[in-house]
């Protein structure tokens, strides 16, 4: 697992100091990194659009 991580390349993002470090203390009461908890955001925001997408798709 820790040979597949290296693999990925890194992804410098810019955002607003605000929005940083509201993550950056979410990830301090977590006891996680930053990186975990704006990945982990992500993920739960694609799951969250891909169920958005397959309701309206069933509504047509």
């Amino acid at each position: 697992m820790i040979h597949e991580v290296s693999k990925i390349k890194p992804f410098p993002t810019r955002m607003p100091d605000d929005l940083r470090e509201w993550y950056e203390k979410e990830a301090e009461c977590s006891r996680q990194s930053l990186n975990f908890v704006i990945v982990e955001a992500l993920a739960e925001h694609k799951e969250k659009k891909i169920k958005q997408r397959e309701v309206k798709n069933a509504n047509i």
